[in-house]
């Protein structure tokens, strides 16, 4: 009896299956990698500007300088407002030791409605100078380019956010700059009130810095932060020490 030998077809060595193996992954993952990446890159891709800016937060007293103020002293390019949502916000306590806390959101995309002042609506904080294309109002009603979300931030660039507190009849008031009803407080005189009561509205002071914004005193801090929105990133921050 004849036993034949079997010669066994040899194809792919261990070692060799192996390195394949070990090939096809790292492509495998190379490719999901970059597909995974470009998901995630593709919806923050927008370039983030840069901005410097000098703030001011102040309690005189009265509605007379008081408020939020801005200048804008440098950008790497154009800001639209319509791209930008600022945030303030502050906490201290009252005299008896409770804590309190204000600040407020303003967006950049003008919301007709939603933000009452005493005569019409508006989306403060207010344009003035560079970057506002248009008719340009020193008080109300504001001109509608005026309105935060329809100007452009450049070097230059003024923003305004003031009490109302002119008292009716006022010809010679301009917000937050003169008037012969400057004798207002808003509780820092004793046994003053904030003139600004109308039920279910607010001011511009209000929108930007929180509807207690009169609880705020001289050395109080108030944290502003500009967000580009597109991009996500935050562009401006800063401790502003509140001024009397």
């Amino acid at each position: 009896m004849s036993i034949q030998e079997r010669t066994r077809d040899d194809g792919v060595s261990p070692v060799v299956g192996v390195m394949l193996m070990l090939v096809v992954t790292i492509i495998i993952g190379a490719v999901v990698s970059g597909f995974s990446g470009g998901l995630l890159g593709s919806g923050n891709n927008q370039k983030t500007p840069t901005m410097t800016m000098d703030i001011k937060v102040a309690n005189t007293g009265s509605w007379v300088g008081s408020g939020f103020s801005a200048t804008v002293t440098g950008t790497s390019d154009p800001i639209q407002t319509k791209d930008i949502k600022i945030i303030t916000a502050w906490k201290k306590k009252d005299s008896s030791g409770m804590p309190i806390i204000g600040g407020n959101v303003s967006y950049g995309q003008p919301l007709l409605g939603a933000y009452t002042c005493r005569t019409a609506m508006y989306q403060p904080p207010y344009g003035f100078g560079p970057g506002v294309q248009g008719e340009q109002q020193l008080s109300q009603p504001y001109a509608s380019s005026q309105w935060f979300g329809n100007y452009t931030l450049i070097q230059g660039t003024g923003l305004s956010a003031v009490p109302s507190g002119a008292a009716s009849g006022d010809v010679n008031a301009i917000d937050g700059v003169s008037g012969t009803s400057a004798t207002s407080g808003y509780g820092i005189t004793p046994g003053s009130l904030y003139t600004y009561t109308d039920q279910g509205t607010a001011d511009p002071a209000q929108m930007v810095l929180g509807g207690n914004w009169n609880l705020l005193r001289s050395g109080d801090t108030v944290t502003v932060t500009f967000i580009h929105i597109p991009s996500g990133k935050v562009i401006l921050s800063k401790d502003v020490m509140v001024t009397g």
